[in-house]
């Protein structure tokens, strides 16, 4: 027998002798893909891949650097090559997890540079052992002694395609591995004046944290209370109706209230045709579309109109968005919500934060009845908005189309 496996691609892979060269990133996301957790012993099929595709959305959720998003992507790669074996097995096997520790420092040296620090490893290893708490639970309907971890988000086991799970472990991959390399470039250009880069890409003064824990939410959480929300929305606006001031504060209470949630805030109504002046307030005359946009733009003389950032809780955002394009454009231009619970399955659909999953929007009118803005919420999670948030949110909204100050 040969002591070599041919690979997806076709590749001789020796497992005993690896070879760098002949890791490959498609080969991993495949296998992986493939592979079930706890060698099958589980209630439903749940891959190796989506357990690091879960561990790696959680670091990019904490904001983690891209690095250690990919490290938690890359941290089950070696089981491409050399099995799952479970824990308590593993650790009678020495030679075995020799050749894992081997074989899992060329796949990191491969695509990361170089190998895990020792608190690098730590950090991955923690979001591990977080995982493998919600598996034992979910999966094998184990009652856990341990804390619950808390994590940002909570792992959708429903069953999917391995094709689909490939292309997301592929997808998360080239994402990070692009960002990764960009902090890099920017953090060698700032080395001197003693600067980090957040995972974001914003250039922040390095802080040595020492272990400072991470600050978590609970995965799981009531839906808020939307009438309390649109009251105190309500007060704010008695306070102060103008459009910045009352969105500010109604996409912060949105981000607080509101669970497993990495994005909310607003994008404003822009005519084309005017001058920024007052513009990026949403205020803009033009006319109300209907039909499609082109009947609009001809009717009226003027271009469709686009949407622009507004105020927000969350990561950096695409300032602007073509109307009648996106969840947020579409949005828009229909004139009516959009309950979205898996962006990557909706047409042409623009992706500001690869961690979002599911997406609503609300159409927000004037006092003429006319779209002026809208209302944007992601979610790591798919499937994480219901009909109750539906009807909580556009309740919500129409406080601010009632006290908002938006022709004046």
């Amino acid at each position: 027998m040969p002591d070599y496996i041919t690979t997806y691609i076709g590749i001789r892979f020796y497992p005993a002798q690896p070879d760098a060269e002949g890791i490959c990133i498609e080969d991993i996301a495949h296998a992986l893909s493939f592979l079930c957790r706890g060698n099958g012993h589980v209630s439903k099929f749940w891959s190796v891949a989506e357990h690091c595709i879960f561990c790696a959305r959680e670091a990019a959720a904490r904001e983690w650097p891209a690095r250690l998003v990919l490290a938690c992507l890359l941290h089950d790669a070696s089981e491409c090559y050399l099995s799952d074996v479970p824990r308590p097995f593993k650790k009678e096997l020495p030679g075995y997890r020799v050749h894992e520790g081997r074989l899992l420092t060329l796949i990191y040296e491969r695509y990361l540079g170089t190998t895990l620090t020792e608190e690098e490893e730590r950090l991955v290893k923690k979001i591990d052992d977080g995982a493998l708490f919600y598996d034992l639970k979910e999966l094998l309907h184990n009652e856990q002694s341990e804390e619950d971890p808390q994590f940002h988000i909570v792992p959708d086991y429903e069953y999917r395609p391995f094709q689909e799970v490939e292309q997301e472990y592929l997808q998360l991959f080239y994402h990070y591995y692009a960002k990764m390399k960009a902090e890099e470039r920017i953090g060698n250009r700032e080395a001197e004046e003693g600067m980090a880069v957040s995972d974001n890409g914003v250039l922040v003064k390095a802080v040595d944290t020492g272990d400072v824990p991470l600050i978590t939410r609970a995965p799981e959480r009531p839906a808020p209370d939307y009438e309390l929300l649109a009251a105190q929305l309500r007060e704010f606006a008695l306070t102060d109706p103008a459009p910045m001031p009352l969105l500010s504060n109604a996409s912060a209470l949105l981000k607080d209230a509101m669970g497993d949630v990495n994005w909310a805030g607003f994008y404003l109504r822009r005519e084309k045709t005017e001058s920024a002046d007052g513009a990026e307030l949403g205020l803009g005359s033009g006319v109300q579309e209907s039909g499609t946009q082109e009947s609009g733009a001809k009717k009226s003389g003027k271009e469709a109109p686009e949407l622009v950032l507004g105020p927000f809780q969350g990561k950096t955002a695409c300032i602007r968005i073509p109307w009648g394009r996106g969840v947020c454009g579409t949005a828009a231009f229909e004139d009516r919500t959009q309950l979205v619970p898996d962006v990557h399955a909706f047409p042409g659909h623009i992706a500001c934060d690869s961690a979002s999953n599911a997406e609503i929007v609300v159409p927000i009118h004037d006092r003429q009845g006319k779209v002026t803005a809208v209302l944007d919420i992601d979610s790591p999670l798919k499937g994480r908005f219901t009909e109750e948030d539906r009807e909580g949110l556009e309740a919500f909204v129409s406080v601010l189309e009632k006290y908002g100050a938006w022709n004046e």
